[in-house]
Order: C-alpha cells, then structure tokens, then sequence
C-alpha cells in the first residue's frame, strides 16, 4: 500500500462509511436502549423536509471530511498538535515491503486528500 492507496482506503473505510453510519443511526437508531438525545435527534431528523435533509447530509459530510484532513495534516506535520513540534512517521509494512506513507519528500496525505476537494455532493 502506497500513500495514495492509504488515502483511498480512509475515504472509503473511515470517513464514508462514517457517513453512512451517522445518517443511518439517524434514520433508525439501533439498539433496545435508545438514548433520549438520540431518540429525539431521529425524530427531528425523520421530520425534515427532503430538502433539509439533504442539507443536514451535506453538513455531516463536510464534518467527516474535514476531521480527515486534519488527521491528515497532523500526520504530515503541517498540523501542530505538542509543544516539542515532533514529526509522525507512519509506515505500512508487509512480510516483504515496508513503505512511509507520510514521507516528507512526497506528497502530503492531506494534499492528496484535499485533491478532489470539494466533495462531490
């Protein structure tokens, strides 16, 4: 797995099923003990125009999305987030490769994130 592919996969596995997950816990809350704040989080939600509800998905969608980037930028270094200003290095390692997916010398993660930036909504 290269950077890109790492950046593909976060896309698909955390930020769009992430979506998915809310709106659908929106829709239906699942569980036998719903919380009273979720329960009515759905009821708001279900009563929305189709309009509004778009909106609401459009909102969470940029929420997931720009929590990625951010994850991304601090990754990369470009994100302080300690007061030592200490760099990540993240490395995906198989039997046989290991490979830094936020090598310096390369594209950042959060440039190859933001490269399709805006969404497409």
């Amino acid at each position: 797995m290269d950077n890109a592919e790492f950046v593909d996969a976060l896309k698909l596995y955390v930020r769009d099923d992430g979506i998915k997950g809310v709106i659908s816990r929106l829709k239906s809350p699942l569980g036998r003990s719903v919380s009273p704040k979720m329960k009515n989080l759905s009821e708001w939600y279900n009563s929305l125009s189709e309009e509004n509800t778009k909106n609401v998905n459009i909102i969470i969608e940029l929420i997931a999305h720009d929590v990625l980037f951010g994850v991304f930028a601090v990754l990369d270094g470009v994100r302080i987030i300690d007061k030592e200003k200490g760099q990540f290095e993240l490395a995906y390692k198989t039997q046989e490769n290991s490979f830094i997916l936020n090598d310096p010398a390369e594209i950042g993660l959060h440039e190859l994130f933001n490269s399709e930036y805006p969404p497409k909504f």
